[in-house]
This record gives C-alpha cells, sequence and structure tokens, in this order.
C-alpha cells in the first residue's frame, strides 16, 4: 500500500519529481491560483489545493490528509514554506525530502554582478545608473526597487495578483509586461533591444529557472546583469 505524500509545489520541479518517482498516492499543495490552474489542468482536481500553510494550518492538513511523508519541490527563495515544513515534519515526526533544485550554475560574464542579498541589490542601484532597468524577479519584491521606478520595466506573471502588486508598488500599467515563460535567450535579447534595457535584475534561478538564457541574454547585448542570491538575506 502506497503512503500518502504531500509535494509542496508550484515549479517545473514539481512535475518532474512526480514523473520520475511514478507517485500515484499524492497532493500537491500550491500558493498561488495560476499555479492551482496549472497544476490540476494536469493532475486532476482532486490531486491539488490551493492553500497558504502557517504551522497550525499545516498540521491539521498532515493529519486530516494522512499525509505520511512531505516533499519540498518550491523555489529556492521560498525559504519560509521551507522551513516550516521542515519544522512540522520533525513536529510529526514523518520524513521531509528536500528536491528544491540547486541555483549553483557556472556562467560566467564580465558585467555580471552577483549580490547575496536584497539589501546588496538596493545599494548596488542606489549607487549605479541606469537608463532603463528590467526585473525579472516577479512581484513580491518589487515593492523594494520602487525608488527606480521612473526608469524600470517589470517581467511578471500574467495573473491578476501579479499585476496589483507592481501597481501597489508605483509601478504604471505601460511598465509591466505580464507573460509566461519559459524564456529563450533570443526573446530576453528581443525584449532588451526592444525597451532599450541597460540593466537586467534577476534572482540566482538555477538553470531551470532560465537565469543562464538571461545572462547570455545580457551578454550578447553588452549591458549589465544583476543577479541576487538569496531573499533571506535582506
Amino acid at each position: 500500500m502506497s503512503e500518502k505524500v504531500l509535494i509542496l509545489g508550484g515549479t517545473s520541479d514539481t512535475e518532474r519529481f512526480i514523473n520520475k518517482h511514478y507517485l500515484d498516492d499524492f497532493v500537491i499543495s500550491v500558493a498561488t491560483e495560476y499555479g492551482y490552474k496549472q497544476f490540476y489542468r494536469k493532475f486532476g482536481q482532486d490531486k491539488v489545493v490551493l492553500i497558504r500553510f502557517d504551522e497550525k494550518r499545516l498540521e491539521e492538513f498532515i493529519c486530516q490528509y494522512k499525509i505520511k511523508k512531505i516533499v519540498d519541490t518550491t523555489h529556492p527563495f521560498a525559504k519560509e514554506i521551507t522551513d516550516l515544513a521542515q519544522k512540522v515534519a520533525r513536529s510529526l515526526n514523518i520524513p521531509y525530502e528536500s528536491f528544491i533544485r540547486n541555483n549553483e550554475v557556472d556562467v560566467h560574464y564580465n558585467r555580471l554582478i552577483c549580490v547575496n542579498s536584497l539589501r546588496e541589490a538596493i545599494s548596488y542601484l542606489e549607487e549605479n545608473n541606469f537608463s532603463k532597468i528590467l526585473f525579472t524577479i516577479g512581484s513580491k519584491m518589487i515593492k523594494h526597487f520602487s525608488f527606480v521606478k521612473e526608469n524600470a520595466y517589470v517581467r511578471i506573471l500574467p495573473f491578476e495578483q501579479s499585476i496589483k502588486d507592481v501597481l501597489a508598488s508605483g509601478f504604471d500599467y505601460n511598465q509591466i509586461i505580464a507573460i509566461q515563460g519559459p524564456f529563450s535567450k533570443d526573446f530576453n535579447k528581443a525584449l532588451i533591444k526592444e525597451f532599450e534595457i541597460d540593466l537586467l535584475v534577476t534572482k540566482v534561478s538555477g538553470e531551470a529557472g532560465g537565469f543562464v538564457e538571461k545572462v547570455e541574454a545580457c551578454k550578447e547585448t553588452n549591458i549589465h546583469c544583476l543577479a541576487i542570491k538569496d531573499w533571506g538575506n535582506k
């Protein structure tokens, strides 16, 4: 008899894990409407739940659904849910397994600036002037960069809450590029050229997150690329 697995999901790694391990008895939890729609189309509504866990809700969920194992396939930057899942797994004495992608990539470019924290990224932008900036960091943290909103564009996933987050941070509709990836190097190059970008800001998201394609696009258009390694080190 198979054991029911809770998969903390929402990334491309979620589907890869399920296919690799031939899972049958599982439920995927996602934190956004966008993720929910993507996964229920592939696995069915009975396999996907839209829920934002806190400690109490996660413990109750595990008990209610008789979960025997937690598998973490969340984004490397989603450290809050990862820490929470590890804590609850220890508390309930069930296994926790991480399938979070490795962000380390072997890419070199003399105009690639890697910073270790959000604070360092902000300092870099405060100390250096760029005429047009393209942010590809998602919508949740864009509020911290509103001080450069006069000369910036924001590329985000095309769902309502992301657009609301960007607008609430002071950006206008004409600064929002709402589109779903993955994006090729050539697509990134086309955006850079179309909007005359001279700095692309991204997260170090590993190969699956399109990081290499972004850096290569910057390299071939000879612009700077600012890469943030860790949100947690604010």
